[in-house]
């Protein structure tokens, strides 16, 4: 898997970030809830929803769904409600990078050596092909892991299709 130790994820595509110290300093961005983010599809603000000092969208709340839905509900919630809004988002604010915040450790994502593809590993050890269902399968190539003082603090993609 490529790996990525810049901070360009901040400024576009699509990401999931776990790490704690990096959630705590994105925090300040105005997080905005996954209902709210879900909500703009039917009505989506001009201006992204990160001030006016900050290129970054974060929004909270995906792991949960993740954890509480079964692992069917779970990928097609990521394939039909997840993906077409980062779809939308990137085409209307290619300037701003969506972060997904899931406050958990590196070991609630797995990466398969053979495909590389990233599943997120729920409380009941069962896993969702986060990847797959999130960024489309043909993304599992393009799939970045973030590194912030040689530590993995994400995923991220730049551009799904």
């Amino acid at each position: 898997m490529r790996q990525m130790s810049s901070s360009s994820w901040q400024r576009q595509g699509s990401s999931i970030i776990f790490d704690r110290d990096v959630l705590a300093n994105l925090i300040q961005t105005q997080p905005v809830s996954l209902r709210e983010a879900l909500s703009w599809s039917a009505h989506r603000p001009v201006d992204p929803p990160c001030g006016s000092h900050s290129r970054t969208v974060l929004v909270g709340g995906l792991g949960t769904c993740l954890d509480m839905l079964s692992v069917q509900e779970a990928e097609e919630f990521l394939r039909h409600r997840i993906k077409p809004m980062v779809l939308e988002f990137q085409d209307q604010w290619p300037e701003c990078g969506l972060v997904f915040g899931i406050s958990a450790s590196a070991q609630t994502f797995a990466v398969s050596s053979a495909s590389e593809e990233l599943t997120f590993v729920r409380r009941d050890r069962k896993q969702v092909r986060l990847s797959y269902a999130m960024w489309d399968g043909s993304a599992t190539l393009n799939v970045t892991q973030l590194l912030q003082d040689d530590k993995v603090i994400g995923y991220h993609v730049r551009r799904i299709s």
